[in-house]
């Protein structure tokens, strides 16, 4: 009898919790979708974020749900985070302006310019026009920069100048540069630069011209191929001394001398190519590259990784690191040079970015093959300040300090050069 009883208080239990289970999910499903949307009109962003990610972890997940909480985070300025749900809303439903307006922003407010214009490619005549993509020019930006390098140096010995002098006079930096689109699905960057400086072997005049493409593809790759020619013209000035034939002078009297001043020229020509593909995960950017040149008629292969965290998941902190593996003999000797760098954004209008590069081995190239060092001498290690003031919409400037630590290639002894740079950047 108490096994009957038993048996039956089992089942019972059993359909009641069944029961109970089917309603309560569907009683969820009604709660969850009113206190989502009662969260979203309260505008109680930080509730609403924890609420819907929870939700969405239980199987909850819809497109309301996705705009909810992305729209959430981007009202806390966590961009990275909040184009990942417009992004999964845009599955549910592909054609949806206001998710992609919202996707668009954040890429743009996280610096992914080349993502945002080809998300532009999908919009509609009505969202094109909203945002000003239908109208927008080509032509992304136009820079111009120039500065100087000085170097501390006063081991040099100069027999015209009769005293002890640097090795190098201060230097002559100018760029222009250029960046456009095409048909906005490729961005493209021109630079040109020239570059001179005399020292005690003579006096370097260097142009260059660098061209990189950005071409990006579906779910946050950017491919960026470029390639960058760099011509330098070395002039020598010899001074001779010669004594002409003449008749022996009067006693006491020096025989006359002329001095005579020789002049050598040479050009050489070197390219440097480059390839490196980036991907995006939530608040991480990584990239993979590999640049190839033939500075100074040494083949030189570098490897590189880089990776950069965006704290906040927009752009106010930004933390990164760059490796480079290096050889300039067919990997016999493989260097590895680091550099770390930290990106702040205090304020609206200002930005700075602090970098350190450690270096060994050889000089490097760097950033995709544009950062051309082609010195001589070895760049030890070098501390960066880049500081860029935004003034209007179309008008920002910035100024660039660097501080080298470098070996002198034949007599090995320390110096040092204070790099100083600065320059406009236009937006139209």
């Amino acid at each position: 009898m108490n096994l009957q009883r038993t048996i039956k208080l089992f089942i019972f239990l059993f359909v009641f919790s069944f029961y109970k289970g089917v309603s309560q999910d569907e009683l969820n499903s009604a709660i969850v979708e009113q206190k989502s949307y009662q969260l979203y009109l309260d505008k109680n962003w930080s509730e609403l974020i924890k609420y819907g990610n929870m939700a969405i972890s239980k199987g909850y997940d819809y497109f309301y749900m996705q705009m909810r909480v992305g729209i959430a985070l981007y009202e806390k300025k966590n961009y990275s985070l909040a184009g990942g749900h417009f992004k999964k809303a845009l599955k549910y439903n592909s054609g949806d302006d206001l998710a992609q307006e919202y996707l668009y922003y954040c890429y743009l407010f996280n610096g992914m310019y080349y993502d945002a214009r080809l998300l532009s490619k999908t919009f509609s005549n009505e969202l094109a026009q909203k945002i000003g993509t239908n109208t927008k020019s080509p032509i992304d930006f136009v820079v111009i920069e120039g500065g100087t390098k000085l170097s501390d140096s006063s081991s040099y010995y100069d027999v015209n100048k009769k005293t002890r002098t640097n090795y190098f006079d201060p230097a002559i930096y100018f760029q222009a540069g250029l960046g456009h689109s095409i048909k906005n699905r490729v961005s493209l960057f021109h630079a040109f630069t020239y570059f001179k400086q005399k020292s005690f072997i003579g006096t370097t005049n260097q142009t260059q011209y660098y061209l990189k493409a950005a071409i990006p593809f579906k779910n946050n790759f950017l491919i960026s191929p470029s390639l960058h020619y760099v011509g330098i013209g070395l002039s020598t000035e010899t001074v001779v001394v010669v004594t002409p034939p003449q008749p022996p002078p009067p006693p006491g009297m020096p025989l006359k001398t002329n001095t005579v001043v020789t002049t050598a020229s040479s050009q050489s020509n070197y390219f440097v190519g480059s390839l490196a593909i980036q991907k995006t995960i939530k608040k991480f950017v990584f990239t993979l590259g590999t640049t190839v040149s033939n500075m100074s008629n040494v083949n030189q292969f570098i490897h590189s990784g880089f990776v950069s965290y965006y704290v906040f998941g927009n752009s106010k902190l930004v933390l990164g690191c760059a490796d480079y593996l290096h050889t300039i003999n067919s990997y016999s000797t493989i260097n590895n040079s680091v550099a770390p760098f930290i990106y702040i954004q205090p304020f609206n209008r200002l930005s700075l970015k602090a970098s350190y590069l450690l270096n060994t081995g050889n000089n490097i190239i760097e950033d995709n093959g544009y950062m051309v060092n082609n010195s001589a001498d070895l760049t030890n290690s070098r501390w960066s300040l880049l500081a860029n003031i935004v003034l209007s919409k179309h008008l920002s400037v910035y100024g660039l300090y660097q501080f080298e630590n470098k070996t002198e290639s034949v007599q090995s002894f320390k110096y040092k050069y204070n790099v100083i740079v600065g320059g406009i950047k236009i937006t139209p």
